[in-house]
């Protein structure tokens, strides 16, 4: 009889663990945020002052524009004379006004703007950047939190177990069916299931605390029960090359390098441009003691003399077009390499996935079977069974870990080629 109610309750408490397979049910619309990642991410997106900044950031750069392209402003001096009446051929105090205006030449102001334009571009991939950074961040921690929630799951199904069977070694060691050792050992595998939900209660507390801190809320802001984990891309979409092709098209730090490249080849344009005098035109008038006495015009020139100052700058911005482009280089070779790296992590995760749920998974599973089959039929103890058990459940946490391994591998690529269409 004890066998039977042994078999009975362990059976319950192990089909019940295997729950953690399953994804919950999704929260109603009224629950608080964070289910999907999808969620967190669009509430990031709009609560982040990190990608707040970054935006503004970026929207200040574009305004430049304008003033970058715009004429310098106009001087104007007021100059006045025979403040003491001893000129006699001038005709009292006069006061003359003058007006100038400083033209640069050789097509400096678009050189200018085209400067300020590459520096908004720049700036806006830079605020692409912030959001994909923030987007990843957001996908590792909500993977992360998944996986603690599924395994407390799977943590209190097995306490049940346990605490079941040892009930019930209890009561066969009062008739003598089972040593003390046995009802020993159940209770102290009881004891550390019951502290590894507490530390599981923690992490659920510390990734919510992560992700409200993501999303620019309090700390203790209610998130709902993560539902499941982001859906895999389809392996035909992750061929190394095309990853890398993609990542050269729409990664923000590429864009960014590349806007910089060009605003440096500009800067030099302008350097040698800057050889070449700039004018100045102006009017003026002189008002005497009668009111009036004149009007005329004038013009300046501004000779660029200092050659060895204007080549030395010519050779500046020469240096820096070909440090922008050399690191546009390394940058594109770099991100080749960590994209490669980032699909093998990926792939290895997916393959050892593969065999845990295909073949450990249900071999541990055989294994459970078996054992309940033995215990049933007297043949077998409650042990035995529970370290099967046990089995199940270190696959089953295996398989946990290597999802959130698989997420965060996924994440980093994602951002490195500026997310999937």
């Amino acid at each position: 009889m004890f066998g039977s109610l042994l078999v009975r309750s362990i059976l319950v408490g192990f089909v019940g663990a295997f729950v953690l397979t399953q994804p919950l049910a999704a929260a109603p619309k009224t629950s608080p945020p964070g289910a999907t990642a999808t969620e967190l991410i669009a509430l990031a997106r709009q609560l982040s002052p990190e990608l707040a900044a970054a935006a503004l950031s970026a929207e200040a750069a574009t305004a430049r524009i304008t003033s970058a392209g715009a004429l310098p402003d106009p001087t104007l001096r007021v100059e006045a004379d025979n403040l003491d009446n001893r000129n006699i051929s001038m005709n009292g105090q006069t006061t003359t006004f003058r007006l100038m205006q400083e033209f640069p030449l050789w097509g400096k102001l678009d050189l200018k703007r085209e400067m300020a334009s590459f520096d908004a571009t720049a700036a806006k991939y830079r605020s692409r950047g912030v959001e994909f950074e923030l987007i990843a961040r957001v996908k590792s921690v909500f993977a992360a939190r998944y996986a603690t929630f599924r395994a407390y799951v799977l943590t209190q199904q097995t306490l049940e177990t346990v605490s079941n069977a040892a009930a019930t070694m209890r009561d066969r060691y009062t008739q003598g069916g089972a040593t003390q050792e046995d009802v020993l050992r159940l209770e102290i595998e009881a004891e550390e299931l019951r502290i590894e939900l507490e530390r599981l209660r923690g992490q659920q507390t510390k990734t919510a605390a992560q992700l409200n801190a993501l999303l620019n809320r309090r700390p203790n802001a209610p998130l709902a029960v993560p539902a499941a984990l982001r859906p895999l891309p389809a392996e035909s979409r992750m061929g190394v090359s095309a990853l890398v092709d993609r990542a050269v098209r729409f990664n923000p730090m590429v864009g960014e390098g590349q806007a910089k490249s060009g605003s440096a080849t500009v800067a030099q344009s302008l350097a040698e441009r800057n050889r070449y005098p700039d004018v100045s035109l102006g009017v003026m008038t002189t008002r005497d003691r009668d009111g009036y006495a004149g009007t005329g015009v004038m013009g300046e020139l501004r000779i660029p003399l200092q050659w060895g100052a204007k080549q030395a700058d010519i050779a500046a911005a020469s240096a820096e077009r070909a440090a922008a482009e050399q690191r546009l280089n390394t940058l594109k070779a770099t991100l080749g390499g960590e994209i490669a790296g980032l699909l093998a992590e990926y792939r290895a995760t997916a393959k050892t996935l593969e065999i845990m749920q295909q073949h450990h998974l249900p071999k541990s599973e055989e294994v459970v079977r078996s054992a309940l089959t033995g215990l049933e039929s007297g043949q077998g103890d409650a042990l035995r069974v529970l370290d099967a058990i046990r089995r199940v459940r270190n696959v089953q946490l295996e398989i946990l870990k290597t999802q959130v391994q698989q997420q965060s591998s996924l994440a980093e690529i994602d951002k490195a080629i500026g997310g999937y269409p």
